[in-house]
């Protein structure tokens, strides 16, 4: 790594939670143009290069949100809106941010709990709500609350970090975007084992 120019400066992805890239593409997908860039054996951070060097963002962004742990991604998201938006959070995207950060910080069934309401009012168009939902999609049921318990799928937590992560780009100006992206990216290179990072309230 590093050698390219595109390469994203930071040397590896920390605390993954498989060994190949290959392992880690067997839980998303990912267009054929991404897929491309894949060789056998090659090292999680080694495919992110690749991808950023084609400047293929968006694959590289589903590709960590898998790659990390749940807690370690839905840190690394809240890290991303909180560049990205900042202070211009509506009050209940500011109570999911909130809440979200809140699990990470103590990941217990209270706080996980917590995050539902505000996921489910803001929904999937809102970054701040698809961290609230990654958090509440950690354990608990999707089922219906009379049938017997249904555990949510263990990636639902990355799918709905890398969706949050996209949708926050999307409020940058359009000639940041591209720059915008490789840095997130390179913050999640970054992600170690536990929110070490400042965040605001």
């Amino acid at each position: 790594m590093g050698s390219r120019a595109d390469a994203v400066d930071n040397p590896m992805l920390v605390n993954l939670t498989a060994r190949t890239a290959s392992e880690i593409c067997a839980r998303l997908y990912l267009d054929k143009a991404a897929l491309r860039l894949l060789s056998p054996g090659m090292r999680p951070s080694e495919f992110v290069d690749a991808l950023v060097e084609k400047q293929q963002y968006l694959p590289a962004i589903d590709f960590i949100a898998h790659a990390l742990p749940a807690r370690e991604a839905i840190w690394w998201g809240c890290l991303c809106l909180q560049r990205t938006c900042g202070d211009k959070l509506e009050p209940w995207e500011r109570r999911a941010f909130r809440l979200t950060v809140q699990w990470v910080l103590q990941p217990n069934e209270a706080n996980r709990a917590a995050t539902k309401e505000p996921a489910d009012v803001l929904g999937p168009a809102s970054a701040a709500g698809c961290l609230a939902a990654a958090a509440n999609q950690t354990g608990g049921s999707v089922g219906p609350p009379q049938g017997p318990p249904t555990p949510p799928s263990p990636f639902a937590p990355a799918r709905a970090v890398a969706i949050a992560i996209k949708v926050a780009t999307t409020k940058c100006n359009p000639p940041e975007i591209q720059g915008t992206l490789r840095s997130l990216i390179q913050l999640g290179m970054g992600i170690h084992g536990g929110p070490t990072d400042s965040l605001g309230p």
